[in-house]
This record gives C-alpha cells, sequence and structure tokens, in this order.
C-alpha cells in the first residue's frame, strides 16, 4: 500500500477518514433540515460551494475501500484459498471506477 503500509498509519489514516465521513453526514443533515427543504435546487446550490470538500471525501473514501481490501487479503483470502492478490486488485478496481464517476459527477455540479 506504499504510503501506508504500517499499522499506526492505517489506523491514523481510518480514523482521519471516519472524521471525514462524520463531517459530510453532518453536513447532509444540515442541509436537509435547513428552511430551503429537500428540493433539488437547494441540494444543488449547497454542493456547488462544497465541490472541493467533496472530492477530498470521495478520494478518502476510495482510499479507505482500497485499504480494507488490502487488510480482508491479508486476513481471509489464505483462509478461504483465494488468490494472495485477488481481493486487493478488486479493491483497486472497484475504488479507481468509484473514484472516477464520482470526480465526473462532481464536475457536472
Amino acid at each position: 500500500m506504499g504510503l501506508i503500509n504500517n499499522g499506526v498509519k492505517q489506523w491514523i489514516f481510518q480514523r482521519l477518514a471516519n472524521a471525514l465521513f462524520v463531517t459530510f453526514g453532518v453536513f447532509l443533515l444540515c442541509i436537509f433540515l435547513s428552511s430551503d427543504g429537500l428540493s433539488y435546487a437547494a441540494l444543488q446550490s449547497q454542493l456547488v460551494s462544497w465541490k472541493w470538500y467533496l472530492a477530498i471525501v470521495l478520494v478518502f473514501a476510495c482510499v479507505n475501500g482500497v485499504l480494507a481490501g488490502w487488510q480482508i487479503d491479508g486476513d481471509y483470502a489464505k483462509k478461504f484459498g483465494l488468490p494472495r492478490l485477488a481481493i486487493t486488485v478488486i479493491a483497486l478496481l472497484v475504488g479507481g471506477f468509484y473514484l472516477v464517476s464520482g470526480l465526473q459527477t462532481l464536475l457536472i455540479l
């Protein structure tokens, strides 16, 4: 995993990612409870102003997913007779697709 190849760095990264996910959830909750309601225009106007933050949350979500795949690969692949890197490669492909499609969606906003 390159930059996050020891347990302490992984733990710190996951806690940082979780903090970003929680703040994103609070952000969405505030939008839903705002006086504008749940209209498409209100949601779009808020999301456009937070585009960079959403991109950072998306990147962290993708890296967190790949890290989880790598950890699952190390823990369970051998038990079930799967090739050592199969789960990690699948996580990389899914995370990459998720990242590209999410960033394309953000560009549309």
